[in-house]
């Protein structure tokens, strides 16, 4: 086996550092789980502070991935941030709805579930990875301790749901989605420093989502009014003639499929 070959079949038990032991005890189960992932660079887990969020090893000056919904990045777009028409996921999974139930299938670090569900959606988290869900769950739950208005108490308690199960598939409650949104992951494409840290440790951790056809099919038989799909702008269009229409950014474009009649 040559050397490159070797390299890429290598893989990194996800190391947990915990510093703040009643976190860990709180979350005890979800850490069991992450021990058995195995990424294809060394990452580790940080539990510290009441945070639990991702890192790279053998990049420590680029910092702890976590998911905050009360400051930073996330309070800012909340304060500042477009309304349903100019924020391109809301205008593809909102449509004419004014509060659309929208199953978010990938939720990532909930960074669109927050933005659609700010705007008056009541958004229903999946996430597929134990480790991003842990991430969300905490973030979650930060927010929640935080809440301080009324307003802060319906987002963060009534609109912004992480979901029991990981995955669509699995999921068998009684709430009809208007809208659900995918947003897979995708090979990347650029090895430079346009592509952002965060993203390169997320491809260390999940790879990319290979089933994507099998998510949309998922997505279209439970949707009651339509699909968004969010793919990179350089991406083929999965279904053509499932997909009506589409909104295009800079770099994304959201490609909106009608459900399966």
């Amino acid at each position: 086996m040559s050397d490159k070959i070797q390299k890429e079949a290598e893989t990194y038990p996800l190391q947990i550092q915990i510093n703040d032991t009643a976190l860990a005890g709180k979350y005890a189960d979800d850490l069991d789980v992450c021990r058995t992932i195995s990424c294809v660079q060394p990452l580790f887990l940080s539990v510290s502070d009441g945070v639990i969020g991702l890192g790279a090893l053998d990049q420590p000056k680029q910092g702890i991935i976590s998911v905050d919904f009360t400051g930073g990045t996330m309070a800012h777009r909340r304060k500042y941030g477009g309304g349903k028409k100019s924020e391109a996921v809301a205008k593809a999974c909102f449509g004419s709805m004014d509060k659309p139930v929208i199953f978010d299938g990938t939720a990532g670090l909930g960074r669109d579930a927050f933005v659609n569900a700010y705007l008056g959606a009541e958004v229903h988290l999946f996430e597929r990875n134990p480790v991003v869900r842990l991430l969300l769950k905490n973030g979650i739950e930060r927010a929640v301790n935080s809440i301080v208005t009324q307003e802060d108490e319906e987002l963060y308690r009534n609109r912004l749901i992480l979901e029991d199960v990981s995955s669509l598939k699995d999921y068998h409650g009684g709430v009809l989605p208007d809208t659900v949104y995918l947003d897979p992951m995708y090979p990347e494409r650029q090895k430079n420093a346009l592509v952002k840290k965060e993203m390169r440790v997320f491809h260390y951790l999940i790879g990319s989502d290979n089933d994507r056809e099998e998510l949309l099919a998922c997505a279209r038989s439970i949707a009651q009014r339509r699909i968004v799909m969010k793919n990179p702008k350089w991406a083929p269009v999965l279904d053509e003639k499932s997909c009506v229409s589409a909104v295009v950014t800079k770099n994304h474009r959201f490609d909106i499929y009608m459900p399966k009649k």
